[in-house]
C-alpha cells in the first residue's frame, strides 16, 4: 500500500492545524475496507465500521509481529471500552505511528520530522502488503529523487529485513534507553 502524498491532508498540513490521522489511514487501507462491504468506511454503520476495521487489524503486522500481539498491553488497558472504541483507539495508535512523519505539529526542534521504529503491513496469507511512501521530487530538469519521507520508509523496510526493529513494546523500551 502506498501512501498518497498528493492527498490534501498531507500536502496542506501545517504546524498548528490538527492532522486527521484517521482519514489518511482509512484512505491508505481503503482497498481492504472495500473488500468488506464495497463501501467507504464513512458510509458504514458504527458496528459495520468496527467489524471492518477489526478484520483488517487482525491481518495487520508491525515489524512482522501481529498488531494485536505487539499492542496487547494497550488493548488490555481498554477492556472497559466498547469494541468499537477499542478498534478506533488501536486504529488511531497505528495511524500516529505510520503518518507521524507527515504531521508538522510533531516535527522535532532540530527541524527533522518525527520518526518511529515501526513498519506496518497487512499479511494476506504470507504475502505482506507494507504501508510505504514512494514519493519523488524533481531535482534539476529531468532527474527525480526520493523524498526524505521515502528514504525514511526505505530505511524502515531495510532495518525490518535485517530484523533489527523491535518485536515488542518491551524490546522497544530497552532499545530507547
Amino acid at each position: 500500500m502506498e501512501i498518497n502524498t498528493d492527498n490534501a491532508i498531507i500536502k496542506f498540513s501545517s504546524k498548528g492545524k490538527p492532522f486527521p490521522y484517521d482519514k489518511i489511514f482509512y484512505e491508505t487501507v481503503n482497498k481492504y475496507i472495500m473488500e468488506y462491504k464495497n463501501a467507504r468506511l464513512d458510509k458504514l454503520t458504527e458496528k459495520d465500521a468496527s467489524i471492518c476495521l477489526a478484520r483488517i487489524i487482525r491481518k495487520m503486522e508491525v515489524n512482522d509481529v501481529p498488531v494485536q500481539q505487539f499492542f496487547k498491553d494497550d488493548l488490555d488497558s481498554w477492556n472497559n471500552l466498547s469494541n468499537y472504541q477499542r478498534v478506533m483507539n488501536l486504529t488511531e495508535l497505528m495511524a500516529k505511528d505510520i503518518f507521524c512523519c507527515f504531521d508538522k505539529n510533531r516535527d522535532l526542534p532540530n527541524g527533522n520530522f518525527c520518526r518511529v521504529d515501526r513498519i506496518y503491513c497487512v499479511n494476506n496469507d504470507g504475502e505482506r502488503d507494507y504501508i510505504v511512501c514512494n514519493a519523488t521530487e524533481k531535482q534539476g530538469m529531468f532527474k527525480k529523487v526520493p523524498t526524505m519521507h521515502t528514504l525514511y520508509f526505505n530505511d524502515l523496510m531495510e532495518r525490518n529485513k535485517r530484523g533489527v526493529l523491535p518485536k515488542s513494546k518491551e524490546e522497544e523500551r530497552k532499545m530507547n534507553r
